[in-house]
């Protein structure tokens, strides 16, 4: 019960932020915080506002007999790094940081999936490196060290991959990081001379980890599409911002790469998608 009542209590201070005029417009639709469980994301354009929407929470919160940590609590503004003047409260002064983890991401001021991404490998290597003496069994077969790879390592390594927007770069990085799994499965050095196209073969593995995270991502978007239209994840993927963006080349976005990969306008997706079956079809 503890963990229902919590939350309970919970959503009944964050009611008052949400009647708020605060937030950003998306498509005609304010948003002014993103919740889950006891993490909250306040959103705003204006930093008064901003300001207004912290004061509010932590008086409703301390109404309720919960407290504000300030130091778990951070600013980051998206597109700058810096913020115009810190966010003050009772406690002190909120820090200001170019990057954050919320909910097992990174999130960065630029929005870059580069630097999640690069994290996400050193956290696989920790647990490919924690597993050596499996890798080293010769007790086991070649297929039952696969599975352990894909459940013990490539887990850690996809973690939230569907939110990824994919460069060339990052593209390389992962392809490198999946190879050297495979040679430290087979006990090959890179000094061995052989072929990446021949280790495949013996491990009988045509598909590449970016081949993974294309259908986690195609899957991901057939779902939004089928969404109820009341849904506030499908209202923001298919909705457009209010404002002007920034000047020079526009950065890649979530749903080009879907567009890309499928080579079809994103009206002709979404409406393949509806079909459940065409979209299986499609992702194979």
């Amino acid at each position: 019960m503890s963990p229902l009542l919590f939350i309970a209590y919970l959503e009944r201070v964050m009611d008052q932020v949400r009647q708020s005029t605060c937030g950003i417009n998306v498509g005609g639709i304010l948003i002014n915080n993103l919740r889950f469980a006891d993490d909250i994301d306040l959103i705003d354009e204006d930093l008064s506002s901003l300001q207004r929407q912290i004061e509010l929470t932590k008086t409703a919160a301390e109404q309720s007999g919960l407290m504000l940590n300030i130091n778990k609590t951070k600013t980051m503004v998206f597109g700058d790094r810096n913020i115009e003047n810190k966010i003050q409260v009772t406690d002190g002064t909120i820090e200001n940081v170019e990057k954050f983890e919320y909910l097992g991401s990174l999130i960065t001021w630029d929005n870059n999936c580069s630097e999640e991404i690069k994290r996400r490998i050193g956290k696989a290597t920790g647990a490919l490196a924690s597993l050596k003496h499996i890798w080293n069994s010769k007790k086991l077969k070649i297929e039952n060290k696969l599975k352990i790879l894909t459940t013990c390592v490539f887990s850690v390594l996809l973690y939230a991959s569907e939110t990824w927007t994919l460069k060339e770069i990052d593209r390389k990085k992962l392809l490198a990081f999946e190879m050297k799994c495979y040679r430290r499965i087979l006990r090959i050095n890179w000094q061995d001379m052989i072929r990446n196209e021949d280790i495949r073969k013996r491990i009988a593995k045509e598909e590449t980890i970016i081949d993974t995270i294309k259908k986690r991502k195609l899957r991901l978007f057939g779902h939004i599409c089928r969404m109820d239209d009341s849904r506030l994840i499908k209202h923001i993927v298919f909705a457009k911002m209010d404002g002007k963006s920034r000047r020079g080349r526009p950065c890649r976005e979530w749903l080009d790469d879907i567009t890309e990969w499928c080579q079809r306008s994103g009206q002709e997706l979404f409406h393949l998608a509806q079909d459940r079956q065409a979209w299986k079809n499609l992702i194979s």
